[in-house]
């Protein structure tokens, strides 16, 4: 039914998509709200509201407090009028989940990246997932919205195309997931970095509004998002790596990655400890690390926190530029290390211009849900529906 709404253009279904966009962002919201939000007439909203309900894709969940006579209605989404396809593909492992109108994931699936999966082979695997899932769960494909991906760039969003580096399999140097993915389940598809889907999952708890988002992956690399003013802010490349190329120190000409990374986390401990590098895998290292960081090895623990103050330093530095309300920090040395997260919101605050003026909202990411995923299928919403 939900296609059926989006795939007609007249000004009657212009009026209804719009109506339940409002009631999408605001649920539960009431019929006087509705008029406020829309700017329509009381007989165009009603006749819209009762549409909608007749398709399936929204209901009265309940009725307002009444200030004398009748109790206004509120008016909800139908959460499984329809699904949305999010998938998450990293070079570490790719996450598929479907979540319903209301972005509550109702089935996910994960598999770990290898040497073998390239790019083939991982499409070939997402193709079986999803298609899995759906009949799992006794969903037809004419009730999905569409399939939002988020990954790491660069990518070319019109073409649909990636051109990431760092995998561990090959082929990986130019592939068009977008056009595969149309030709396999017959519906649109949306391509975005993952750290930018990440936000707008962020976006959720804010229910829409017009709040700007940072929010930082670290790991091999760094990765920010950031929406402004509920949008995402786009680089033409589609890259979300360029934050990481901040310069933090002049004199060397090393930028913020390279004072981060699990690269470097791995170096300094090689040579803190004298280990031969030929001897050891620097995916081994930092395993190592982590383990030593929750055993709360010192000599492991000074190293962390020396890369947490350049962190710091690099954060504030976007912050000045970007004056985001929230910031979001994801990663395995956050999740693992409150000492470390700690060291790097108190370097970043000892840097933030006109603190009186600008105090953003610090906040680790979430571990319940795969937040690049179930972004992503806020991104379907968002490219279908608004």
């Amino acid at each position: 039914m939900i296609k059926e709404l989006l795939g007609r253009h007249s000004p009657k279904f212009h009026g209804m998509k719009e109506v339940y966009r409002v009631i999408h962002q605001e649920n539960p919201v009431t019929k006087a709200k509705l008029l406020e939000r829309t700017n329509m007439t009381q007989t165009t909203v009603v006749r819209h509201l009762e549409e909608l309900k007749q398709y399936g894709l929204i209901r009265i969940a309940s009725y307002d407090e009444s200030s004398g006579g009748r109790p206004p209605a509120l008016y909800d989404i139908e959460p499984e009028a329809a699904f949305i396809i999010g998938i998450a593909l990293s070079r570490a492992e790719t996450t598929v989940t479907i979540a319903d109108m209301s972005f509550q994931p109702v089935a996910e699936e994960t598999f770990a990246m290898t040497e073998n999966h390239t790019p083939a082979f991982t499409l070939s695997l997402l193709k079986q997932t999803i298609t899995s899932l759906l009949k799992q769960h006794h969903i037809d494909n004419v009730d999905i919205l569409g399939i939002g991906i988020g990954t790491v760039g660069p990518l070319d969003r019109e073409e649909g195309v990636m051109y990431p580096d760092g995998f561990t399999a090959p082929g990986w140097e130019e592939v068009s997931i977008v056009a595969e993915m149309q030709e396999a389940f017959q519906m649109d598809v949306f391509l975005e970095n993952g750290a930018n889907t990440a936000a707008l999952y962020e976006s959720l708890r804010h229910r829409f509004g017009r709040e700007s988002i940072l929010y930082c992956i670290s790991g091999w690399g760094l990765r920010c998002g950031v929406l402004a003013n509920g949008t995402i802010m786009q680089s033409r490349k589609g890259d979300a790596t360029s934050f990481g190329n901040m310069i933090i120190d002049a004199s060397s000409g090393r930028t913020l990655s390279s004072f981060i990374s699990y690269h470097h986390l791995a170096g300094e401990t090689q040579r803190s400890m004298q280990i031969p590098e030929t001897k050891t895998d620097k995916n081994d290292v930092m395993q190592y690390v982590l383990q030593e960081l929750e055993n709360r090895n010192p000599m492991v623990e000074s190293i962390v926190l020396s890369s947490a103050y350049y962190y710091g330093v690099g954060l504030a530095n976007m912050i000045n530029v970007l004056h985001p309300e929230i910031v979001v920090l994801s990663s395995e040395l956050i999740k693992l290390s409150p000492a470390y997260y700690e060291k790097v919101i108190q370097t970043a605050e000892c840097f933030i211009s006109q603190t009186d003026q600008q105090r953003p909202v610090f906040q680790r990411a979430e571990d319940n849900v795969n937040p690049t995923a179930v972004g992503a299928c806020v991104l379907a919403f968002h490219s279908t529906f608004i």
